[in-house]
């Protein structure tokens, strides 16, 4: 396996890690019955990691699915909704993994047809099939320069070093959880 895709696997696991960590959460939120203003608990009595009061102050705060109350959190099942359906108006077509597989897809088809229309064009010598064979050929070279500019904004967004940094953090949090 290359370098390039272990960076790309590790940053996909650690999001669906997130993912799962995140749904954990919720689902103690809705068993210990914390889901309105009135029915609050302390993050001790939700059963909750030290880490997560920690968590609060930054994104997962922002978010405000989780919704503190004098020391005490709920969760906010209408802002969970509003988040999901987010999430899924925005769907998977966005996701830059997908956009780029579909890109090399198009690549692949792409260069069939321009292998193809080449070898066709051996036997019958014509201007149609060569002016088809270009343009092919441009729309090869265009799909192979926008994969290259999808893959460079994903390496800005996700340097190595953040990527390698994520991986421990991540391994670490995993293996002091208690399971």
């Amino acid at each position: 396996m290359s370098r390039a895709s272990q960076g790309w696997n590790v940053m996909f696991e650690r999001r669906e890690r997130i993912q799962e960590w995140f749904n954990g959460i919720v689902e103690k939120f809705r068993q210990k019955g914390a889901v309105s203003p009135e029915k609050a608990m302390t993050a001790e009595e939700l059963g909750l990691p030290p880490r997560f009061q920690e968590v609060m102050k930054r994104r997962l705060g922002r978010l405000g699915v989780f919704v503190e109350l004098n020391g005490k959190y709920y969760l906010s099942e209408e802002r969970l909704k509003q988040i999901e359906e987010m999430r899924s108006a925005r769907g998977t077509a966005w996701n830059p993994r997908n956009r780029i597989i579909t890109l090399r897809l198009f690549q692949l088809v792409t260069i069939v047809l321009f292998v193809t229309l080449f070898v066709l064009n051996l036997f019958i010598q014509s201007w149609e099939l060569r002016i088809v064979s270009v343009v092919l050929l441009v729309v090869w070279l265009v799909l192979a320069l926008l994969q290259i500019f999808y893959l460079s904004r994903l390496r800005k967004r996700y340097s190595p070093q953040q990527v390698s940094s994520a991986r421990a953090a991540v391994l670490y949090h995993l293996s002091r959880r208690k399971w």
